[in-house]
């Protein structure tokens, strides 16, 4: 069988109702870089595609676990963006 983890965040802003979910959405997109690894945005010159590509990676992310099932994507769009995502990040590999 599948197992699943939820560890609990370390952090004390998320005691309580505050999730780490809300966390990333409060901060998004204007100070994005407070909820990336310093390290993916040190990483590359293509700072403007990098940003882009974080841009539409944190969407899809914060689409998925919404609460109404109407206002997610559907696994079809998550792919298709995925794949996006992966054909536009392939020259910044190089």
């Amino acid at each position: 069988g599948v197992e699943r983890c939820r560890p609990k965040p370390t952090d004390e802003r998320f005691n309580g109702e505050f999730t780490l979910r809300q966390w990333v959405a409060e901060a998004f997109p204007l100070a994005i870089s407070d909820v990336i690894d310093d390290h993916l945005l040190k990483q590359n010159n293509s700072e403007t595609i990098l940003n882009e590509l974080l841009v539409m990676i944190m969407e899809t992310g914060l689409s998925c676990p919404r609460k109404a099932p109407t206002e997610r994507m559907d696994m079809k769009e998550v792919v298709a963006r995925l794949k996006t995502i992966r054909r536009k990040a392939s020259p910044l590999e190089e």
